[in-house]
């Protein structure tokens, strides 16, 4: 696996997730079955600015080694992000918060995890 790959993967990702949530935070909510109200809609954009940056800082780093510290930290703080963030979206498919489309962020949770933590733990 590539490290490149794996970086415009996660970028198209976050990017996705990102502008959706800053520019159009309540379709984008809506289609998991989200309703939100002001101060929700303002929290989603603050997230989905935030998603944003890390996209372009995924797109920007792509051909920056594993073994670089900056790009090591980076992968680091991302693996714990989405193993932090893999029971909070469980917990709230498991409870009805979001609908069936609640297991798309589960398993994008998942794969992330996953993904990062093989470039972290990997052994050359």
């Amino acid at each position: 696996m590539k490290l490149s790959v794996f970086s415009s993967i996660w970028a198209i990702i976050y990017l996705i997730f990102g502008l959706g949530l800053l520019l159009i935070p309540l379709t984008f909510m809506k289609t998991y079955g989200v309703a939100l109200d002001h101060e929700g809609e303002f929290m989603t954009r603050i997230l989905g600015s935030s998603l944003t940056a890390f996209g372009l800082i995924y797109r920007f780093n792509r051909n920056i080694p594993a073994t670089d510290r900056g790009q090591a930290n980076l992968l680091l703080g991302s693996f714990i992000y989405n193993l932090i963030d893999i029971p909070v979206v469980l917990m709230a498919t498991l409870n009805g918060y979001m609908n069936t489309l609640g297991w798309i962020p589960v398993g994008l949770h998942l794969f992330l995890a996953v993904t990062f933590g093989y470039f972290i733990f990997k052994r050359d």
